[in-house]
C-alpha cells in the first residue's frame, strides 16, 4: 500500500498542481525581501548623432563655450552621443512595514504547505480505499470461482438423484437451486466487470500506459487492519494539532495579524535615501568650466540624500485597516468554525468506524458456524442419510457471508483510513 500511495502520488498531476501554489507563495516571501535592499533602482540610457558647436570669438577656451552669445551648429562635423541616468531608492525606516510584510508572506508559505498537504491527505484517503477495492475484487473473484466449483459438485448431486428418482428431491428445491445458480451466475459477471475497473482505475491512478506493465497487490488478500481502537477523545485531540486544515487557518490569521500591522504603519512618513547619477559623453561637444553650466551633452553628475515620504490619503489608509482588522476577525472566526466541522466529522467517522467494526465482527462469527453447519451437512450426505435441500442451502449461505465478510472487511479498513484522515494521522497509520 505504502509503495502504491507514494507511486500515485508522484505521477498525481493535481498534487503537482497544488504543490506550486508552494512554491508560488516562497517566491513572494522572495518578493517582500527584494524590498529591504534598493527595491527601486533604474537605468536609461540615450544615443543619437549630434552636430560639434563652433565660437566665433577667437582663442575662447571649448571650456569656456558658454560665454559665446553667438554659438553656432556646425552641420559638417557629427559625433555619437552617449547619455547614461541611474536611479536608486533605499529605504531606512519604514515603521515595520517592510517586516510585517515578509512575516505575512512567510506566513503565505505555512498556509500553502499546509493546503498542500490537506490535498494529499485526501488524495491518500482515496488510493487507499482504491487499493482496497482491488484487493476486493479479486477476493470475491476467488470466491466467486470456488462457488462455481461447488455449484458444479451440487449440480452433478441433484442430476443424479433426479435419475435415481429420489423420492426425498421435490420440486421445489429443483427451482430454488436453478434460481440460485442464475443468481450465482450474475454475480459472476458484476465481479468481473469491478476487477476490470479496478485495475483499469489502478492504471489511470499510476499513469500506466504501457501494455505490457503490470502493477497488483504485493499480498493479494484482503485482511482485517491490524488497529487498536480508542476513545473518540484521542481522535480529537491529533485533529487539534494534526489536521493541516487548522494550521493553514492559524497561519492566515497571523498573516493578516502582520497586513494589519503593515497598513497602520502607512499612516507615518518613512525615511529613505535617494541617489542619483547621470553621465553623457560626446566627443564633438566640449565640457563647461563654470559648475552651473551644464553641457547636456558632455557631462557627469552624482547626488544623493535622505528624504520622507507620507501618503496623506489618510480616508484610503483608514479604509483600509478596516480592512485587515475584518480580515483578522474573519480567520479567527474561520478557525473555530472549521475546528467545529472537523469535530463533528470525527464524530461521525468514529461512528461508522465503530458500527463497521460490530458489523465485521458479527460477520466472522456468523460465517463460522455456516462452515460448521456447512461442514456438517457435507459430513452427512457422504454418510448417505443427509438431505440435498439442506446442504444447497447451507452451501448458499455459507458463500453468502464469506462474501459478506470481505465486504465488512473493506468497510473496516475504509472507515479506519478515514478516521484516520479525518484526525490528521496518516491514512496507513496502525496504532496497535
Amino acid at each position: 500500500l505504502s509503495e502504491f500511495l507514494e507511486l500515485a502520488k508522484s505521477e498525481s498531476t493535481l498534487l503537482n498542481t497544488r504543490h506550486t501554489e508552494v512554491e508560488l507563495s516562497v517566491n513572494r516571501v522572495n518578493q517582500a525581501r527584494s524590498q529591504r535592499i534598493l527595491p527601486r533602482i533604474e537605468l536609461n540610457t540615450a544615443h543619437g548623432l549630434v552636430p560639434a558647436v563652433s565660437s566665433s570669438i577667437p582663442n575662447l577656451s571649448p571650456g569656456q563655450y558658454y560665454l559665446d552669445p553667438n554659438l553656432k551648429n556646425d552641420w559638417y562635423n557629427w559625433g555619437i552621443f552617449t547619455r547614461a541616468e541611474i536611479t536608486s531608492l533605499q529605504p531606512i525606516y519604514t515603521w515595520g512595514a517592510i517586516d510585517n510584510a515578509i512575516s505575512a508572506a512567510r506566513q503565505g508559505v505555512i498556509a500553502a504547505e499546509a493546503g498542500y498537504q490537506a490535498e494529499r491527505s485526501v488524495y491518500e484517503e482515496r488510493l487507499s480505499e482504491l487499493y482496497y477495492s482491488r484487493l476486493l475484487s479479486m477476493e470475491l473473484d476467488r470466491l466467486i470461482k470456488d462457488a462455481l466449483g461447488q455449484l458444479e459438485d451440487a449440480e452433478e448431486r441433484l442430476n443424479k438423484m433426479i435419475e435415481e428418482g429420489d423420492p426425498e428431491l421435490e420440486e421445489s428445491d429443483i427451482f430454488e437451486f436453478r434460481i440460485f445458480k442464475f443468481e450465482l451466475l450474475s454475480r459472476v459477471d458484476e465481479v468481473k466487470q469491478n476487477l476490470i475497473f479496478a485495475e483499469s482505475a489502478w492504471n489511470l491512478a499510476l499513469n500506466n500506459r504501457a501494455q505490457n506493465v503490470f502493477y497488483s497487490p504485493d499480498i493479494p488478500f484482503l485482511d482485517q487492519i491490524d488497529y487498536q481502537l480508542m476513545d473518540v477523545h484521542y481522535y480529537e485531540e491529533q485533529a487539534r494539532s494534526q489536521r493541516p486544515e487548522l494550521r493553514q487557518l492559524q497561519a492566515a490569521y497571523h498573516a493578516a495579524k502582520f497586513g494589519l500591522q503593515a497598513n497602520k504603519a502607512a499612516n507615518y512618513p518613512s525615511l529613505f535615501m535617494g541617489l542619483s547619477a547621470s553621465v553623457a559623453y560626446t566627443p564633438n561637444r566640449p565640457k563647461q568650466d563654470n559648475p552651473f553650466i551644464i553641457n547636456n551633452t558632455n557631462y557627469a553628475s552624482v547626488s544623493y540624500g535622505f528624504g520622507f515620504r507620507q501618503n496623506l490619503n489618510f480616508m484610503t489608509n483608514r479604509v483600509n485597516i478596516d480592512r485587515a482588522e475584518i480580515q483578522v476577525r474573519q480567520t479567527r472566526y474561520a478557525q473555530q468554525a472549521v475546528l467545529d466541522g472537523i469535530l463533528l466529522e470525527i464524530r461521525e467517522k468514529y461512528r461508522n468506524m465503530m458500527t463497521s467494526f460490530s458489523r465485521l465482527q458479527n460477520t466472522r462469527e456468523a460465517f463460522q458456524v455456516s462452515t460448521e453447519w456447512l461442514r456438517l451437512e457435507q459430513i452427512d450426505y457422504d454418510l448417505g442419510f443427509g438431505d440435498v435441500n439442506k446442504l444447497i442451502d447451507a452451501v448458499k449461505k455459507n458463500l453468502e457471508l464469506e462474501a459478506a465478510l470481505k465486504q465488512r472487511t473493506f468497510d473496516f479498513n475504509v472507515s479506519v483510513i478515514k478516521l484516520n484522515r479525518a484526525a490528521g494521522l496518516p491514512v496507513t497509520e496502525s496504532n496497535n
